[in-house]
């Protein structure tokens, strides 16, 4: 028997003594519950006294740290949990009448300035926090209990709840002319009956890595939705395991149900308040800012509104942070397509296209190309529409016009040619006129030139440079090469169920069933915690470059894009689709996203070719 357990037979012989013996229970002495000669608590009401003291003093404590973490006024709700305690205690002393009623009411008025500012603090932190730390909950005493179980030896099997896993969320006001307006507008937002739902659907959405949250409000209700790596889809929820031991069925997850009219009216109201948005502005509302901190640190949120047909659309847009990008691999470039693109673009003069469809990661793809490329050694300028500038890149000059107010972009590259620049550079090409003179630059005068379009891939974006008018022998002398991006959403580590290799798929990557035995598809149960549900975390790139002379040689006179594309193919061009095979192979992604991407191939509304 341990030394912990050695009172206990001892306190067993004691009690059976004292229930042998024939004589009454012994009265207890006066000067336990009596006042003293000089009016002060007895023996027993002052170590109850000191016992509430004790719990007080770690409790403020407590509020103390965990408001200051919060930022939940730590400053008011430690004076608001001293100062009643203060008094009660000393009215504890000094209550007149019989010894046993006023020591009754001095351990319940104590008890009570203890408790009360506790709960009352409990009820404006616990809807800023999980229910894992959550006070004053049925989970917070079940964890009470193991915990107080536990520190006396007594270890207990029984089932905790699991964090639901939300960050930490704060709103924070940003639309004010000063720091007070926007301190008065936080307290003003903090009373409203909405404040809980509106950060819950900013938790929910912050938890599942959305870059945009919308919300759509019909007179059923409000529908919560994600915009998640690119795709948009229902707010997802999970469905907790049931069953225990062997039997335990796994957690699934599913589609959100919509919030009832009337909280989620109250939560957009909320969120409109925070970000100063006019309520009486109708379509075409200006959006408006506001902030959010998330486990301390803060991001940028912007609110804006549109109508639809059937319903309102509030639309709250996260800062996102930057994409981490070094270098051509960091998008997931193979290593020989990235190094020929380095080896094109350091060329003194030619044509290089960079290609996606829209929100396929074009930008992306196409800052980063301009990072590799020779900034230090030549001076690059880039031709810009003041409504859509480009990111700002070191030694690339932006040369900007106002299309909006009838300036043409080749007047703007007239005067960047007089800075006698030895690249240019335009984004998201669209003017023939300037399409044609930049392809004039790059065939006639020692000049490189990098433009972007929107295409499906690498073939299609120099069809529709033919599209925009340019000279077909022109370009065909000019081109460098032409590379194409698309975004493919990576699966969820923990949400591939693996499968055996289709014959088709065996096939077209030439291996055999001993090679891959096996690929990856989406789980069944709809995901996991560590995609919220969605079944794939983050995002890679396959891309493919058409270049050499064969396709230079078939473009230079009228021909089919499928002449193209054999062209490219007898150049090395190895296609997207078989790039993107080459990730399942490595069960980076599953087939289903796979077909999703390159299922339909359009530009301009027009079916694609299929490879």
């Amino acid at each position: 028997m341990t030394r912990r357990w050695s009172w206990f037979p001892v306190a067993l012989v004691g009690l059976a003594d004292v229930a042998r013996a024939d004589g009454p229970w012994p009265a207890l002495s006066p000067e336990w519950i009596a006042r003293g000669a000089g009016g002060g608590l007895a023996i027993l009401p002052m170590v109850c006294w000191w016992g509430w003291v004790a719990a007080w003093a770690f409790t403020t404590d407590w509020i103390y740290r965990d408001s200051l973490q919060e930022k939940i006024r730590p400053e008011w709700w430690t004076a608001w949990s001293v100062f009643p305690f203060a008094v009660c205690g000393l009215l504890a002393w000094f209550i007149p009448g019989s010894a046993l009623v006023a020591a009754l009411i001095g351990q319940v008025l104590m008890a009570a300035a203890w408790l009360v500012p506790l709960f009352i603090y409990s009820m404006v932190r616990n809807p800023k926090v999980p229910e894992s730390r959550r006070i004053f909950t049925v989970g917070h005493a079940r964890r009470t209990v193991i915990a107080a179980l536990k520190a006396v030896g007594i270890k207990v099997a029984a089932k905790v709840e699991a964090s639901d896993g939300l960050p930490r969320v704060l709103l924070v006001a940003t639309s004010g002319e000063n720091a007070e307006e926007n301190k008065n507008r936080l307290v003003e937002v903090m009373a409203l009956p909405g404040y809980a739902a509106a950060v819950k659907l900013l938790q929910e959405a912050i938890y599942a890595r959305a870059s945009t949250l919308l919300l759509e409000i019909a007179p059923t209700g409000v529908i919560s939705r994600h915009d998640v790596d690119g795709i948009v889809g229902a707010a997802r929820s999970r469905k907790p395991s049931k069953g225990f031991g062997k039997s335990k069925q796994p957690e699934a997850w599913e589609d959100a149900p919509p919030l009832e009219a009337a909280v989620g009216n109250a939560a957009v109201a909320v969120l409109r308040t925070i970000a100063a948005a006019d309520a009486s502005k109708r379509n075409g509302e200006p959006s408006a800012a506001f902030a959010v901190e998330v486990n301390g640190k803060k991001r940028s949120c912007r609110l804006s509104s549109r109508a639809t047909k059937t319903s309102k659309l509030i639309v709250v847009e996260f800062e996102t942070p930057p994409f981490p990008v070094k270098k051509l691999e960091d998008l997931g470039m193979s290593t020989g397509v990235a190094n020929r693109v380095r080896e094109l673009i350091a060329l003194e003069k030619g044509l290089f296209l960079v290609s996606s469809p829209a929100a396929a990661g074009g930008t992306t793809t196409f800052d980063t190309v301009l990072l590799t490329a020779d900034r230090l050694l030549r001076d690059f300028v880039s031709i810009e529409d003041v409504a859509a500038p480009g990111k700002d890149i070191q030694n690339v000059k932006p040369i900007r016009y106002n299309a909006a107010g009838g300036e043409s972009a080749v007047a703007a590259l007239k005067q960047a040619m007089l800075e006698y620049p030895r690249a240019i550079v335009a984004r998201d090409l669209t003017d023939g006129d300037l399409a044609s003179t930049l392809i004039d630059l790059a065939d006639d005068q020692q000049m490189l030139v990098i433009v972007s379009v929107r295409a499906a891939d690498a073939i299609g974006a120099i069809q529709k440079l033919l599209d925009l008018g340019v000279d077909r022998e022109k370009l065909a002398h000019c081109l460098l090469g032409s590379l194409a991006g698309r975004m493919v959403r990576m699966l969820c580590p923990d949400c591939g169920e693996p499968v055996a290799t289709p014959e088709d798929m065996l096939k077209r990557l030439g291996k055999t069933i001993e090679e891959l035995p096996e690929i990856k598809r989406r789980s069944s149960l709809g995901g996991c915690r560590a995609c919220a549900g969605r079944m794939y975390v983050g995002r890679t790139a396959v891309f493919e470059l058409a270049s050499g002379p064969t396709l230079r040689q078939v473009l230079a006179k009228p021909a089919d894009p499928k002449l193209l594309h054999q062209a490219a193919h007898k150049d090395g061009m190895q296609s997207l689709t078989k790039e993107g095979r080459g990730l399942i192979a490595a069960h980076v992604t599953s087939p289903e996203e796979l077909q999703r991407v390159f299922a339909v191939k359009t530009e301009a509304g027009k079916p694609g070719v299929q490879r």
